[in-house]
This record gives C-alpha cells, sequence and structure tokens, in this order.
C-alpha cells in the first residue's frame, strides 16, 4: 500500500510540474495559457513519453539484475516486483547522481586541486558513488540482498563496463558514418 501512495505522489508531482512547465512555457512565449481541454490531453501524454522510456530502461536494468542474481551470489532477490522496484530506484539514482552530485564534486574537486579532475579520475568518484548508492538501495529496499560493498562495487564496475562497450560501439559506428 505504502507504494502505491509513493506512485501516486510521484505521478501528481510529475502532473503539476507539467502543468507549470506549460504555464512557463506559455508566459515566456507571450502567448494565452492553455485551455483546460488542451491540458487534459497534453498533461497525460508528455508525461507518458517521460516514464516510457524510464520504464523501459528499467526493464533493461531488471534483467541484467536477473542475470547477475542467476550467475552468482553477489545479490538476490524475494520476487519480481522488488527486483523492478530496486531497478527503478537504481536508475533514477544514477541519473540524479549524474545530473546533480557528480558535478559538484567534480567541481569541488576542480577548487581544492586548482585543476580539473582526469578522466580517470571521474570515472573512480562515479564507480564509487554507483557503489554506494547500489549498497544503500539493497539494504532500504525490502526483498532485495546483497552480500557486501565489495558486491556493491562488482555491480558497479559491471555497468560501467557495459557503458564504456556501447560508447565504444557507438563512436565505432559514428566513424563508420563518416566514411560513408
Amino acid at each position: 500500500m505504502v507504494s502505491y501512495a509513493w506512485l501516486l505522489g510521484i505521478l501528481l508531482l510529475l502532473f503539476f510540474g507539467l502543468n507549470r512547465a506549460l504555464n512557463y512555457l506559455s508566459f515566456r512565449d507571450k502567448e494565452p495559457r492553455p485551455s483546460w481541454k488542451t491540458k487534459i490531453w497534453a498533461i497525460p501524454l508528455f508525461s507518458l513519453l517521460i516514464l516510457a522510456p524510464v520504464t523501459g530502461f528499467a526493464f533493461l536494468y531488471m534483467l541484467f539484475f536477473r542475470g547477475i542474481e542467476h550467475t552468482g551470489t553477489l545479490i538476490s532477490f524475494t520476487g519480481k516486483a522488488n527486483l523492478f522496484t530496486f531497478s527503478l530506484v537504481i536508475l533514477l539514482s544514477f541519473l540524479f547522481f549524474e545530473t546533480f552530485i557528480h558535478p559538484l564534486i567534480h567541481a569541488l574537486i576542480r577548487y581544492v586541486l586548482k585543476r580539473p579532475p582526469s578522466v580517470y579520475g571521474r570515472q573512480v568518484i562515479t564507480i564509487i558513488a554507483d557503489c554506494l548508492l547500489i549498497y544503500v538501495f539493497a539494504h532500504l529496499i525490502p526483498g532485495v540482498y546483497i552480500q557486501d560493498l565489495l558486491s556493491a562495487l562488482t555491480l558497479s564496475v559491471a555497468l560501467h563496463m557495459i557503458e564504456w562497450i556501447l560508447a565504444g560501439i557507438m563512436i565505432l559506428y559514428k566513424k563508420q558514418q563518416k566514411r560513408i
């Protein structure tokens, strides 16, 4: 029941935020505010455009964690709902940290060291932060069991290796497109 309350709260926050965004855009462009008839279809449609990719990527994370669960003893789940909830929370926390927290940490390091952190330093910061997120949320979400901090670090490194492989494939694809 508590998860339904959280879901309802998040959806209401999303609807309210989109309503405010539509009002702001009409004010900024010096146009009349959209009518309620427009908002009735526009706000749920925009919400779907936000929620569909997030749910899809959470499903991919769920497949990754399910594969990790079956191959070793790093992490285990009592049910598919717990697995999806964990995947969704991890995805949203990764997005939040990549958007807000990591740039603040990089700016702090730049301020302290009087030079920007290296590429490897930024990767280490990201891996350690993601490791801590996985570890903390595995203990906060019921039905998710993680072995120890080293297991969370292993999962974080595995996720980043997948990211690096996909980034490398994208670079190769762009080089191939330039040749054509």
